[in-house]
Parts: C-alpha cells; sequence; structure tokens
C-alpha cells in the first residue's frame, strides 16, 4: 500500500515539474497581443479591404 502511495505522489509531483515548466517556458516567449488603440497590426500587401455584402445594388 505505502508503495501505491509513493507512486502517486512521484506522478503528482512530475506532473507539477512539468507545469511548472511550461509555464517558465511562456514567460519568456514574446508577447502576441499589441495595445490596441495605440499600435496597429502591419497589413498585408494582399489586403484589398473590408468585406462587405451588400443586399441591394445601390449599395444599402
Amino acid at each position: 500500500m505505502m508503495r501505491l502511495g509513493r507512486m502517486a505522489w512521484g506522478l503528482v509531483l512530475s506532473e507539477i515539474l512539468v507545469g511548472m515548466a511550461l509555464t517558465l517556458r511562456y514567460v519568456f516567449k514574446p508577447k502576441a497581443t499589441i495595445n490596441c488603440p495605440f499600435e496597429k497590426n502591419p497589413i498585408s500587401p494582399r489586403f484589398k479591404g473590408e468585406h462587405a455584402l451588400r443586399r441591394y445594388p445601390n449599395g444599402e
């Protein structure tokens, strides 16, 4: 019974260490977000404009 408890504790400890390693990896990774009203995303040269579905030929 004691061996089963020790194995479970080892599994929990290894999972915690893997989670902490993953967290530390993401802490030092460059951020993917921007400060929206103040910074603009780079626009692709292939961008042609916003799509708008028009119901009628006059643009409404």
